[in-house]
């Protein structure tokens, strides 16, 4: 049953995960780390780009700002009650579900569901929602998950939420290839 101090340790985390966000996602972040992250895009597919090409850079990137998060969360359990292992299953839910929203395809998927790709702020804007909308999830996977258990399924979770990204980009790159290949001069 939820508590005052649960709740409380769910803002706590919250405030940490926002400001690990912000610092993480854009002062720490590196030029070549922004433009590689999210590569390659759908014409470099279509000419034959590996649809792994970016990962690096991605994951180069979710590495300093999930430390970054870690610090913020460490502070913060100074004075709240927040323990290990919801601090593990947030760090968990948060770079998971960056590492997918950073490689930009479910932002772009966004954005053609609304018919908004002229949208010159869309990319940033729905990038950042997505990233503050999970990083609540996270905030409550922290104050709710108290044993190996649960933080073995949140992680879990975010494994398969990675691998799914994967998935998915795979299969957008046999659909950019497909075309790239009937249409080719023979």
């Amino acid at each position: 049953m939820p508590t005052v101090e649960t709740a409380a340790v769910a803002a706590a985390t919250y405030v940490a995960l926002f400001a690990g966000h912000h610092l993480g996602d854009h002062p720490l972040q590196s030029p070549a780390a922004a433009a590689g992250k999210g590569a390659p895009s759908l014409p470099e597919l279509a000419r034959g780009a590996p649809p792994w090409r970016g990962w690096s850079w991605c994951l180069r990137h979710v590495l300093v700002y999930t430390a970054v998060q870690a610090a913020c969360l460490a502070l913060v359990a100074m004075v709240a009650p927040v323990g290990l292992l919801g601090v593990l299953a947030a760090l968990a839910v948060s770079a998971s579900s960056h590492a997918v929203i950073d490689r930009r395809w479910v932002v772009q998927w966004f954005l053609a569901a609304k018919r908004a790709d002229d949208w010159s702020e869309g990319p940033y804007l729905v990038d950042q929602s997505l990233h503050l909308g999970l990083l609540l999830v996270a905030a409550v996977a922290a104050a709710g998950v108290r044993t190996l258990a649960g933080l073995v399924a949140v992680a879990g979770a975010g494994a398969v939420l990675v691998a799914a990204g994967l998935v998915v980009e795979r299969r957008r790159a046999a659909h950019a290839i497909a075309p790239a290949a009937v249409s080719a001069p023979r």
